[in-house]
């Protein structure tokens, strides 16, 4: 059985959880399923990790490099299209140039719909949303990685449910991981990933208000880009300037950095699968989460949940976790059964057979 993924993600992506969940999907496949990629240009940096190597080129210094790759990798998926020698497509992310040439059944991963969510009926659609859905709408089978994601794809989309499978992501164990040394940080909560409106990262601010004058040494240390003016300004008025650290962290030391944290807290209003619950889980690190969406499904009673649009809710949990002993060990014994459940091997086995179904139609 052969399968097509096509180049897009690594036409698009540098690093990410899309390109990220592709190349460990493709590494973890059954023997009886082999893979076909076209692509000969990108400098994504999970490629050089697949289990047998895609030749292929960087163009990182020509301008537009990436607008260059896109163009060079689409001939080559229109050539493997062209032979059809596969038997079914599994685009690698949204688009509809390479799915409206395709002949054969294809299968696509939803991995969340927040664009959808968090558009308001007022605004224009914009045209990501749109090549979504009919990628989404235009396939013959429909992975979504968490039940939440796929009651979605069902409500908004109105696709009947028995399209749909559900595979969750897998995990990567730790040990498959190096890791380098953290500067000194002092005792910290962690916040993990992009502050965007439906991340809640506001709430959090006023939830550790509430916490920092109990515990004057805690630090609210967060991942990813640096703080806005309006977050500082926020911070300022909340009376927490020098307590809320933003700094980048590298991919080897982000095991370290939520295993030396007090807890990892994960305020999103809505996620498609939440990786850095799996992430924390794996470092022995307790988390305190939302409530809502995906999240109650993927940490299960491993998790110390709050109610995401209330400040005091957040810091009660956050806190309770910080000071009951005995509740965090319980906390993270049960994570690390639940940590289990999540393999890419079986990841790659559902997904394997949702090819098989196309396949035998």
């Amino acid at each position: 059985m052969k399968i097509f993924y096509d180049s897009t993600i690594f036409s698009r992506q540098t690093f990410g959880g899309i390109s990220r969940y592709i190349v460990e999907l493709i590494n973890h496949l059954p023997d009886d399923v082999e893979p076909i990629l076209g692509l000969r240009a990108s400098d994504n940096i999970y490629l050089p990790s697949l289990k047998h190597p895609r030749r292929h080129v960087t163009l990182r210094g020509i301008p537009d490099h990436k607008h260059l790759a896109r163009i060079i990798n689409h001939r080559f998926d229109a050539r493997i299209m062209k032979r059809g020698d596969y038997d079914v497509m599994h685009p690698t992310d949204y688009n509809t140039y390479l799915t409206g040439r395709n002949r054969k059944p294809y299968v696509v991963t939803v991995h969340d719909l927040i664009l959808e969510k968090t558009h308001r009926p007022s605004q224009p659609r914009h045209r990501n949303m749109l090549v979504m859905e009919q990628c989404v709408k235009g396939a013959d089978a429909i992975i979504a990685i968490s039940e939440s994601t796929k009651r979605d794809v069902m409500e908004i989309y109105g696709i009947d449910e028995r399209k749909i499978t559900v595979v969750h992501h897998g995990y990567t164990p730790a040990s498959a991981i190096a890791s380098s040394p953290l500067p000194h940080l002092g005792p910290y909560i962690l916040y993990v990933g992009e502050r965007n409106l439906y991340k809640n990262f506001a709430t959090l601010i006023k939830a550790f208000a509430i916490l920092a004058p109990r515990y004057p040494d805690l630090k609210l240390v967060c991942t990813g880009r640096p703080l806005t003016k309006d977050e500082r300004t926020e911070i300022a008025a909340a009376g927490l300037t020098g307590r809320v650290v933003q700094q980048m962290f590298g991919t080897d030391q982000m095991h370290s950095l939520y295993a030396n944290a007090e807890c990892f807290v994960l305020p999103s209003l809505m996620e498609g699968f939440g990786m850095p619950i799996l992430e924390a889980f794996a470092a022995n690190c307790p988390v305190a989460l939302s409530n809502t969406s995906c999240m109650p499904e993927i940490a299960g009673s491993a998790g110390a949940y709050f109610n995401p649009t209330e400040p005091e809710d957040m810091a009660a949990t956050i806190e309770r976790v910080l000071t009951d002993t005995a509740y965090r060990t319980e906390l993270t014994s049960t994570a690390a059964q639940k940590l289990k459940e999540y393999s890419w091997e079986k990841t790659a086995c559902q997904t394997a057979n949702v090819y098989r179904t196309l396949c035998n139609a």
